[in-house]
């Protein structure tokens, strides 16, 4: 059975961001990013451990097509898997300051 999921409030502020971003470049791809990361957190609710521990046990786990990784961590107790943000890969990681 599936992983709940949670999104954060910056994970989504992310994905509006890189919605309208994608959608300036060319009507309709805003969508299509939206359907790969939706389709991203799916398999990963399936199995939630199939991402990299990148810190403090967050992992980290590419999305197709578009270059942005979904940090989130997993509580095994909830069996819910937390979103914390979706970031470009040429953006500073989160556990470098």
């Amino acid at each position: 059975m599936p992983y709940a999921v949670k999104m954060a409030p910056g994970a989504l502020k992310d994905i509006d961001e890189s919605f309208e971003w994608y959608n300036e470049q060319i009507p309709g791809l805003g969508n299509r990013f939206i359907n790969c990361i939706d389709e991203r957190i799916t398999e990963l609710s399936i199995t939630p451990n199939s991402g990299s521990v990148r810190y403090d046990n967050v992992r980290c786990a590419l999305v197709k097509i578009f270059p942005y990784t979904i940090h989130y961590s997993v509580d095994e107790k909830l069996k819910t898997l937390i979103v914390f943000r979706i970031l470009h890969i040429s953006k500073k990681p989160l556990w470098e300051k």
